[in-house]
C-alpha cells in the first residue's frame, strides 16, 4: 500500500523533530563548566543562530520564502539585531510570518516595552509602546502608546490610569 502525504509527513516530521529535540539536550551538556569554557557572546550568538532557523522553517509553512544552508560557526560575527541591542525582549511568529518583538528599555530616561513588527525584507517598524513619563504628574506617568505606519509620531499617546474601586 502506497504511503499518503499526510502519514508520511506524520513519519518524518515526528523522525525529525526527535531528532532536533535530541541534538538541543547535547547542546545542553555544553553548559557544564567544569568541563567547558564559552563566553556569554557565543551563547547568544548559539541560541541567537538556532532561533533564527527555527523562524525561518516555520514561515515556510506560511510563504514560499528561500532557504539558507549557510552552516553555523562561531568564526562569524554576530549579527546585529534590534533583539541584541536591548534587553529583555521577546518575540513571536504570527501565521503570516511577520514577527512581533517586545523589547524592554531600563536604561533610558523613558524606561518601557516597544512592540515592532517585521514581516519578510523589510526593517522593523514600531507600531505601539508603554513608556514611564518623567515629565507628566506623579500618578499619570505610565503612558500608552500607539503607532500608524505613515506616521513618525504616535497616533495614540495617552495615560493608563487603573480603575480603581
Amino acid at each position: 500500500m502506497k504511503e499518503t502525504r499526510s502519514i508520511r509527513f506524520k513519519r518524518l516530521a515526528e523522525a525529525r523533530v526527535n531528532k532536533i529535540i535530541k541534538m538541543v539536550r547535547l547542546l545542553g551538556n555544553l553548559s557544564v563548566t567544569t568541563i567547558y569554557a564559552y563566553e556569554p557572546e557565543q551563547i547568544v550568538q548559539i541560541f541567537t543562530a538556532i532561533q533564527d532557523e527555527l523562524n525561518k522553517a516555520r514561515s515556510r509553512f506560511y510563504e514560499a520564502g528561500k532557504q539558507s544552508r549557510k552552516r553555523f560557526t562561531l568564526s562569524d560575527p554576530p549579527v546585529s539585531d534590534l533583539s541584541e541591542e536591548h534587553e529583555p525582549n521577546f518575540e513571536v511568529m504570527l501565521p503570516d510570518g511577520t514577527k512581533l518583538r517586545a523589547v524592554g528599555f531600563e536604561e533610558d530616561e523613558y524606561p518601557g516595552i516597544c512592540i515592532y513588527a517585521r514581516s519578510s525584507g523589510k526593517p522593523p517598524a514600531i507600531i505601539c509602546l508603554t513608556e514611564y513619563n518623567p515629565e507628566k504628574n506623579a500618578g499619570h506617568r505610565l503612558y500608552i502608546g500607539a503607532y500608524q505606519s505613515h506616521l513618525d509620531d504616535p497616533k495614540y499617546y495617552e495615560p493608563y490610569v487603573a480603575e480603581r474601586n
